[in-house]
């Protein structure tokens, strides 16, 4: 039985015998459960109506008593007046006979439309609109803008057979019958995707996608949202069949009291879900009373959980004596409260009683239960799990510290970054940056304009105002500001480097503040990376589909083209028996014409055709990515993303997830320049002293040979330059792993910086060391017999053809399997280099053939890499060696 239930069925019992209303402390007693558990678990009761609360101390909870207890929307608006229109309107839009009145929820983003659809579900549901079972699906209109047939299938399902590889599918609508269907950001369908709903919402009727002789029904109540206007983004005949318009209003329309309210509920909540008392001063509580919110109720109770996760972190590592905050701990843009206070109307006669507001573990949940805000990711049992770890293993002091802070800096900087992409325009601006800094960045917008003799793009002002502010106030609260590539920036940049030189001085004449010459380094960047960004964002992905077979690839280019109503895709058939070095050439003249500098996305059936990629980005100097296994739901969104102008390395990685037998390349892939060393890459957000400490980690633990091997930290502002920098890294040394916040490079192991902490990925990346430094003593056992071609290049070209035939054929060969197969193989590219002829034994050619045409297919696709890149013909007898090698190894694995 679970808790809850145990908390209701005893609830019951003692009523039975005659006591009705009981405490937190007398069940949690009685049944010898945590306090904190109990009382969540009576809350979440009274919540779904099945008891109620006494007010007072201590709160006391009875049975419903067969009377229908107040729903959260009712709790919502008693504790919200603000809201108390907009719940009468959802409540009668539920009610009204016979089916309900679908309804258009209309707010700014954060305002919690999502989650006031969900309270409409809960009170349609305690009311008996609907039975407790009701489904409640949502949909994000978002996702297909501008794909009627798409949204078609989405909304109304599929039927088996209606375009090529179609399977049969619910639609959403059919998945929603008996309760609610949510669309969420409306205003995103074009007049076609509205106009499809007309029928439905007139007759309750409704085809799959394909079909013409079948009529479904469904009873669905539908529930739409939008941050728009609808006059001016809904066409007049959908408006008028959705009857109830219901506006959520802003958190800046939300009397004090309720913000108060809210600000007071989300530091109770944060202090039940860590288990620990948070003090709060009244100035901090001030501070989110008054400071913008550009993003609402949800954008408050991100702030208040962030700002508790870093009081927790200091607490744990002992910084702090207890979860403590103070008006200086709070982020800037929410100090900025205290610059707007006074602006404020009401500021002057709204006080706060108390000097600091304690926020206890056990205390009851207050009535509103900050339903309206999105719930984020909480880091406390991160936190918690980390530091437990971490001491046990004896690890104190400055390398404690880092690594625990770690997760919770770059959760932090991830947020920032946020918020700074959600500035809209210049009001957004001027409610996060004071107004003498917006005044400065315009005027150092102005001059660098007028000696870099070209126009900066908006967004670059907007971030370069965010970006003063933060220095300003870094300076002033006496934290160091550095650049830790200054010199770098400064001979790349010299140009930009000398404005920002100049800007540097005007910031000190208007601020009276001395700027430190690193501040120089970032203005240079926003001064020197804007042009490359824009030009990048105006082309697309070009969209290749590769298939065997005649007119596959063609069928699917068609099928995806007519549902996207755009020639986004385009397609190569390739028959069984065609010679992999036509189809290339065939690949490479259908990409010339069409690719850009934002490069091609190969999608194809076999694996053994991944190897495209690389010669292809030689040639055509754009970056390649291939898609194995891929079938027309994975064509379907690769060129969808491209239309909306996403950047090759994320469609690549969406789509990736979504192919189910796709396999990542190994680490060796692409042609490198000869490396005698072999290198594992640490990389942090938070500086070059958290990547120290991994690297101490992982030198206690790995047993690495000091002669082949360095462990290599780096620092990285964001994503895109930590990549950058491993491609450096990676002209010099054999990259064999990246212990990482996230993944940098998908050919490279990557291992997160959790499992390298807790041991747990040691063994792994001993083994991939072990591998690596057997093929590094193999090169250079080599380099005095080889004659015309590199080892380290062979070693890593045939692993890599070697690797695509094991992943076509589903094996896995271990490297002991494969160490005298790669030696033979740089022995007889280095004899064909040479003009020397291989010996020949036609029978056993002729009988390899016979035996497996399949295999032997798969193996001449698996080596055209190796005979492109060196200008040799592998013979067919030596072909039948390498088939025999893995026909032996499927052996082993079916036996």
């Amino acid at each position: 039985m679970k808790r809850v239930d145990l908390v209701y069925e005893t609830l019951r019992e003692w009523e039975r015998g005659g006591k009705r209303w009981v405490s937190t402390e007398e069940l949690s007693h009685a049944l010898g459960l945590d306090r904190a558990n109990v009382s969540r678990d009576l809350n979440r009761l009274w919540r779904e109506g099945k008891v109620q609360k006494q007010t007072g101390r201590p709160v006391r909870f009875a049975l419903a008593c067969g009377q229908k207890a107040a729903t959260q929307l009712d709790r919502l608006a008693k504790q919200q007046p603000s809201l108390a229109a907009a719940v009468e309107q959802g409540k009668a839009a539920v009610l009204y006979p016979p089916k309900g009145l679908p309804m258009l929820i209309v707010g700014e983003t954060g305002t919690g439309k999502s989650m006031f659809a969900e309270l409409l579900h809960e009170f349609a549901v305690a009311v008996g609109r609907f039975p407790p079972a009701a489904p409640f699906v949502t949909f994000n209109c978002a996702d297909y803008t501008n794909n009627p047939q798409l949204l078609l299938g989405q909304l109304f399902g599929i039927r088996k057979g209606a375009y090529t590889g179609a399977n049969e599918q619910k639609g959403l609508i059919e998945k929603a019958d008996g309760g609610i269907l949510f669309l969420d950001e409306v205003h995103r369908l074009p007049a076609e995707g509205q106009e499809m709903l007309f029928t439905f919402i007139d007759r309750g009727v409704y085809r799959r996608l394909g079909e013409t002789d079948v009529e479904r029904t469904a009873n669905v109540l539908l529930i739409c949202a939008t941050t728009e206007d609808p006059e001016s983004n809904l066409l007049k005949t959908f408006r008028r069949r959705i009857p109830m318009h219901i506006l959520l209003p802003p958190l800046e329309k939300r009397t004090l009291d309720e913000r108060c309210r809210l600000v007071m509920q989300f530091f109770q909540e944060e202090a039940v879900r860590l288990g620990k008392e948070i003090d709060v001063s009244a100035n901090a509580v001030r501070a989110f009373l008054f400071y913008p919110c550009p993003n609402n109720v949800g954008q408050l109770k991100a702030d208040i959980q962030l700002v508790c996760a870093k009081a927790y972190a200091d607490y744990v590592t002992g910084k702090k004596q207890a979860v403590r905050i103070h008006r200086t701990d709070l982020p800037f843009q929410v100090q900025s409260g205290f610059l707007l206070e006074k602006k404020h109307p009401y500021a002057a006669s709204y006080s706060l009683p108390y000097r600091w507001y304690v926020f206890a573990p056990h205390r009851e949940a207050a009535d509103f239960e900050g339903g309206l805000a999105a719930e984020s990711e909480s880091v406390y049992g991160a936190i918690d799990r980390k530091y437990g770890e971490l001491k046990e293993r004896g690890i104190v002091g400055d390398e404690l510290d880092l690594l625990l802070e770690m997760d919770i800096k770059h959760y932090f900087s991830q947020y920032m970054k946020g918020v700074d992409r959600r500035i809209r325009d210049r009001r957004d601006l001027e409610k996060m940056v004071a107004p003498d800094v917006l005044a400065l960045t315009e005027a150092i917008v102005v001059y660098a304009e007028k000696k870099l003799g070209r126009r900066l793009a908006r967004k670059v002002m907007y971030a370069l105002a965010m970006h003063v502010q933060t220095a300003i106030n870094r300076l002033r609260a006496g934290t160091i500001v550095s650049h830790p590539k200054l010199n770098e920036v400064r001979m790349s940049y010299k140009h930009e480097f000398a404005v920002a030189l100049d800007c540097l001085h005007l910031m000190e004449e208007k601020m009276h503040i001395d700027f430190p010459i690193d501040e120089a380094g970032f203005l240079t960047m926003f001064f020197a990376l804007h042009e490359e960004q824009a030009e990048e964002r105006e082309e697309r992905v070009a969209v290749v589909v590769v298939m065997h077979g005649g007119g596959v690839a063609s069928a699917m280019a068609d099928v995806v083209n007519q549902l996207l109503a755009a020639a986004c895709v385009y397609a190569v058939d390739m028959p069984l028996n065609a010679d992999p070095k036509r189809i290339y050439e065939q690949v490479k003249a259908v990409l010339q014409p069409v690719v850009s500098k934002k490069g091609a996305l190969l999608l194809v059936d076999m694996g053994s055709l991944v190897s495209f990629s690389s010669f292809l980005e030689k040639e055509l100097a754009v970056p390649v990515r291939v898609i194995s296994a891929a079938s027309t739901p994975h064509v379907l969104e690769a060129a969808r993303k491209a239309m909306l102008g996403y950047a090759l390395y994320d469609i690549y990685e969406e789509v990736k997830a979504a192919a189910p037998f796709y396999v990542r390349g190994p680490l060796w892939e692409e042609e490198v320049a000869d490396q005698d060393m072999l290198a594992i890459v640490t990389a942090c957000f938070t500086g070059k002293g958290s990547a120290l400490a991994l690297k101490h980690i992982l030198e206690t633990y790995l047993q690495l040979d000091e002669r082949m091997w360095r462990i290599i930290p780096i620092q990285m502002a964001d994503a895109e330059e930590a990549r950058q920098t491993l491609l450096n890294v990676a002209k010099h040394f054999r990259v064999v792993c990246v212990v990482s916040h996230l993944c940098l490079d998908e050919r490279i192991p990557h291992f997160p910086l959790e499992e390298v902490i807790s041991l747990r990925a040691m063994k792994e990346i001993q083994a991939l060391a072990d591998v690596e430094e057997i093929y590094m003593h193999m090169a250079r056992e080599l380099s005095g017999h080889l004659r015309y071609l590199s080892p380290a290049r062979a070693i890593h070209a045939i692993r890599t053809a070697l690797a695509a035939i094991g992943r076509e054929l589903g094996l896995e060969p271990n490297c002991r399997d494969m160490v005298g197969l790669v030696f033979h193989l740089c022995c007889l590219l280095d004899r064909l280099l040479s003009g020397e002829r291989t010996s020949s034994d036609r029978g056993a050619s002729r009988a390899c053939g016979h035996e497996d045409g399949s295999l032997y297919r798969v193996v001449k696709e698996g080596v055209f890499p190796l005979e492109q890149q060196y200008g040799v013909c592998i013979d067919e007898d030596e072909l039948c060696h390498i088939a025999h090698f893995f026909r032996s190894l499927q052996g082993k694995r079916d036996g």
